[in-house]
């Protein structure tokens, strides 16, 4: 599930006017993948402060009272509504296997999995298979671009930004809320919700950014070598391409 431009135009103004003066280091810009560091940086201070102001105490209640079988099936809502967008990607990529199975996971989990609610189609052994198009366009050879902090949408890279766009194409949700403007508060709603349980799935790494020396920096590193692992599979070349991956700053 990812958020409409309306979201991201929100998430603009809002860091326009909230961000203030965040500590940008004198070195900022350096990094061959990070050249807009300083516009990152007073993003990410923004970011921080709405998940120190919403987000995460949002999340410690959601997980404190909400009952662990409505997380569960909450998640699982979400990931069946991604379950088109592995489809396409899997088959772009030539997993012709992985494809049909995410096609018959989002059959099987939108019917008898309740909308997704529940998710069978893993008790049958059908593999969930994710993929988005930043993996597929970082499969067709497509260099990363530089790193991107978005207000509000978080971390990215221009070809991962792309490839959330086609994400939000191949969400079912994006049309039940756009065809009719009456169902426009089911978008806004749901987008609350997937942030809110996003979220608590990252408590548990709350802790160790709180012991990062600098945590932008450590939240950048970790994406970009997340992404690096999902394009190639969890098996990345040794020798990568100049531009692929160049900060190995810490």
């Amino acid at each position: 599930m990812s958020f409409s431009l309306k979201h991201c135009v929100l998430g603009v103004t809002l860091a326009t006017s909230m961000v203030g003066c965040a500590v940008v280091p004198p070195h900022s810009g350096e990094n061959p993948a990070d050249p807009f560091e300083t516009v990152n940086r007073q993003t990410h201070a923004f970011n921080m402060k709405l998940d120190e102001l919403i987000l995460h105490p949002l999340a410690v209640n959601y997980v404190e009272y909400v009952p662990k079988p409505v997380q569960t099936g909450v998640s699982n809502f979400f990931q069946n509504l991604g379950e088109l967008d592995n489809t396409l990607n899997n088959l772009l990529q030539g997993k012709l296997a992985d494809g049909g199975v995410s096609f018959v996971r989002f059959l099987v989990n939108s019917t008898i999995g309740v909308a997704g609610i529940f998710d069978v189609a893993s008790h049958w052994n059908l593999a969930h298979a994710p993929e988005d198009f930043g993996q597929t366009l970082g499969k067709w050879g497509v260099p990363q671009g530089p790193y991107i902090v978005w207000p509000m949408l978080g971390y990215s890279t221009v070809r991962d930004s792309i490839g959330k766009g086609v994400s939000v194409a191949m969400n079912p949700m994006t049309y039940i809320s756009e065809a009719d403007q009456e169902w426009h508060w089911l978008g806004w709603s749901a987008s609350g919700v997937y942030m809110v349980n996003e979220r608590a799935q990252l408590l548990a790494t709350d802790a160790m950014l709180g012991t990062a020396l600098d945590p932008y920096v450590a939240i950048r590193d970790a994406y970009l070598q997340h992404r690096l692992s999902m394009v190639w599979d969890g098996n990345p070349p040794i020798e990568l391409p100049a531009d692929e991956f160049e900060d190995e700053e810490f």
